[in-house]
């Protein structure tokens, strides 16, 4: 029984250190896991040209360098299939953004080889 108790006051002295110690405790959303639209483009780099293989819709494709300057900046009719020539300095990553015309936003990195 004076165990029970002296592991009664153990807990409620936790209690009373925890929160007059100025912690606010929250709670975490869950990690929603990503969408199957993220993963049907397949975009690389190949012969001095980005190739974007994915779904057909509209939407706008941009290249960016590492440090965030804008490389390239187009509007792409259909992203089922898309060969746009560009002179990216090899071994250097690049981000590749695409806006489909649905405002869903896809983002990959890509190394220039």
């Amino acid at each position: 029984m004076k165990v029970n108790k002296l592991f009664l006051c153990f807990l409620l002295s936790i209690t009373f250190v925890s929160l007059s110690s100025g912690y606010s405790y929250t709670q975490d959303r869950p990690i929603q896991p990503p969408s199957n639209y993220d993963n049907v483009f397949n975009i690389y780099y190949k012969n001095n040209s980005l190739i974007v293989k994915g779904i057909n819709i509209n939407g706008n494709l941009k290249i960016y360098s590492i440090i965030g300057n804008i490389i390239l900046d187009i509007n792409v009719q259909n992203l089922s299939n898309v060969l746009v020539p560009v002179d990216l300095i090899k071994q250097n990553m690049y981000i590749v953004r695409i806006e489909t015309s649905q405002n869903r936003i896809i983002t990959r990195k890509i190394v220039a080889r």
